[in-house]
């Protein structure tokens, strides 16, 4: 058990990652330091189980603990966080897999609710699809719903009004999640946003891929309908970027256009 007396080596490898992100090799010369006969092989297999079970995340070759794990069982796994980025700093990622980028989101996005001062978090999908990718669909329940426990004020603006769109409108708004469904012609169709306070997250998602979802959206289906034909469309998405911004003005300008058919107060 991790943080035991008695530990197995998937529990060394949650705690090494705990403390700060390690490539597998990096990982695997600390370990050797309790266990010379440890092979390579052995902790590349406990690193994959670890992030098929959804403890662990990969981002850059190198293993981190996924903070939505963290959330989820209570357990104080790194120290305190503190921002991760300054004042007009920027970090851009890379990802091949939509079920890989969705858990990375959600490892950023719940460190950066302790920071948001404004008591709100916005967001703009042309369409949110993510809510319903098979192997993230619990894990995107479970954030939807947790803004009304939370208190947390979250405002939804999705770039369609399709059958489908307002089926993602009907099923998850709330006191707290509040859903507004219309089309922004200033905003690029494979561009989705999350702002809380001053950080900005834009993922940018291959062109023929967005091109292809909308098609889809367009056809009048409900999502059950078009979920099998949206997954074809990303599983072999080409890179998809993800870029984490500390940006005051272009959060606040975002905001803006973003805030409209929504109901509270503007700093």
């Amino acid at each position: 058990m991790i943080f035991s007396k008695r530990k197995r080596l998937e529990d060394q490898v949650i705690e090494l990652a705990a403390r700060e992100p390690l490539a597998v090799k990096a990982l695997h010369e600390r370990l050797k330091k309790g266990d010379s006969k440890l092979s390579l092989r052995a902790v590349y297999k406990a690193v994959d189980g670890l992030i098929a079970a959804g403890v662990l995340l990969k981002v850059r070759q190198r293993v981190m603990v996924d903070q939505e794990w963290v959330r989820e069982v209570s357990t104080k796994l790194a120290p305190p966080l503190s921002a991760p980025l300054g004042p007009g700093e920027k970090a851009i990622y890379t990802f091949t897999s939509v079920a890989h980028l969705d858990a990375f989101w959600k490892t950023i996005v719940l460190q950066l609710e302790a920071y948001e001062k404004d008591g709100l978090v916005m967001f703009y999908n042309p369409h949110n699809f993510w809510a319903y990718v098979p192997e993230r669909q619990g894990s995107e329940d479970a954030y939807y719903r947790h803004f009304l426990p939370s208190k947390i004020h979250a405002f939804f603006t999705v770039g369609g009004d399709t059958p489908a769109d307002m089926q993602f409108k009907r099923v998850y708004q709330d006191d707290y999640l509040q859903i507004d469904a219309r089309n922004m012609p200033s905003m690029p169709r494979n561009t989705h946003l999350t702002l809380l306070g001053d950080y900005l997250i834009t993922v940018r998602l291959p062109k023929a891929m967005a091109d292809r979802i909308d098609r889809l959206y367009e056809t009048g289906k409900p999502i059950e309908e078009l979920m099998p034909e949206i997954q074809k469309a990303y599983q072999r998405p080409g890179n998809i970027r993800f870029v984490l911004e500390n940006n005051p003005q272009k959060a606040k300008k975002l905001r803006r256009p973003l805030s409209l058919n929504f109901y509270f107060k503007m700093n």
